[in-house]
């Protein structure tokens, strides 16, 4: 993916160009060394905090042009990444249009690749020595736990964690309605394949009582405390006669949206 995006900087006017995932991990790019790791990392996790809003406000919009008085930011959105484009404010528009799209199928291409390569090698049976573990720097902080998901037949299996009732959240400790950090929405939407979504049907697996309920995302769990919970409101844990530390299932309610629509 390196290749493909210093061909980018081929086009006149282009500076240079980052490719990120739906993590705020940076997997290339193709900017001087002005632009050292943690100020592309900084810039991965500001594009993943702000652009899910900017898609809710402007009805899912694929691409961001962003022109200022020096140059010129193209954000293209990819499933599950982002290719962000920086340039001078007079670039050639539709040659740079044009290699984007060249860009993008390459990248496509090489994604769907590497996905059939590891499917090929999870499905061989191998034991390995789990490796030591390594301290992480500071600037790491903020990068992807590792967590994956627990999953039975259904759906996704979350830990509950109950909302107290407070004199300021008294209506809202009375609504029927969960939160999930970003990475567990994540490992939702991959397993059903479905995308973002607005709902989720929290089920008890004990009793069987469910209910289709409005699923906000938690924006900033930068340490991912919340990496498998869901925050249940008092209402619907008591409705899915569930108690603090109890696992719920979570599947997927058809009909889209995008995640973080009401981040808290």
């Amino acid at each position: 993916m390196q290749t493909i995006m210093l061909g980018l900087t081929t086009v006149p006017g282009v500076m240079g160009g980052m490719l990120s995932d739906e993590r705020g991990n940076v997997l290339a790019h193709s900017f001087p060394p002005l632009f050292d790791q943690v100020t592309l990392k900084g810039a991965a996790d500001l594009l993943l905090d702000n652009t899910v809003g900017l898609q809710e406000a402007t009805g899912g919009v694929k691409l961001f042009d962003m022109r200022f008085e020096l140059g010129r930011i193209i954000i293209k959105t990819l499933p599950r990444m982002f290719l962000v484009i920086l340039c001078q404010p007079t670039v050639n528009v539709q040659l740079l249009f044009i290699s984007i799209n060249v860009a993008i199928k390459k990248i496509e291409k090489l994604s769907a690749d590497n996905q059939l390569a590891q499917a090929a090698q999870q499905a061989q049976p191998q034991v390995q020595t789990p490796p030591a573990p390594v301290a992480r720097p500071a600037s790491a902080a903020s990068a992807y736990s590792g967590y994956r998901a627990v999953t039975d037949e259904k759906g996704v299996l979350l830990s509950c964690e109950i909302l107290q009732k407070t004199a300021g959240m008294y209506w809202a400790s009375m609504s029927d309605s969960a939160s999930v950090n970003r990475d567990t929405a994540l490992e939702i939407s991959n397993f059903f394949n479905t995308g973002p979504f607005k709902k989720l049907t929290m089920s008890n697996r004990v009793t069987g009582v469910g209910k289709h309920v409005p699923v906000a995302v938690i924006q900033h769990d930068r340490d991912h405390a919340y990496d498998g919970k869901v925050l249940l409101t008092l209402a619907l844990a008591e409705l899915l006669k569930v108690k603090e530390g109890d696992q719920i299932r979570a599947e997927v309610v058809h009909g889209g949206g995008f995640l973080g629509w009401e981040g808290i």
